[in-house]
């Protein structure tokens, strides 16, 4: 076992701050993990990097969690069916009124 302090300064503290950055990405804000980033003292670019990284990996992630939960909907759920069943068991009125009023002066 290494004698290692976890006062944040040796690889343990590096290593728990990875961590926390790569878990951050999906949960922490722009400007929190900008913050978190921060505190690394890494370059600009590097720090521009990392935060279009979380952006595009928490789009990413987002999009797929959307596509799996629609595909896992439509498998139990046929729309046509749906529809076609709330039609049956519902009356269903559409009204449209519109109204034309003749524009007054000489707006043209």
């Amino acid at each position: 076992m290494s004698d290692e302090k976890d006062d944040g300064s040796g690889s343990l503290g590096w290593a728990k701050k990875l961590l926390t950055v790569g878990v951050g990405t999906f949960f922490l804000t722009e400007d929190a993990l900008k913050t978190l980033v921060s505190e690394f003292k890494l370059p600009k670019e590097i720090v521009g990097g990392i935060l279009d990284g979380a952006k595009n990996v928490r789009k990413e992630f987002m999009e797929n969690v959307v596509t799996e939960m629609l595909a896992k909907v439509q498998d139990k759920i046929d729309p046509t069916v749906l529809i076609s069943d709330f039609f049956r068991k519902n009356d269903v009125t559409l009204e449209i009124r519109i109204k034309v009023k003749e524009k007054t002066g000489d707006g043209v």
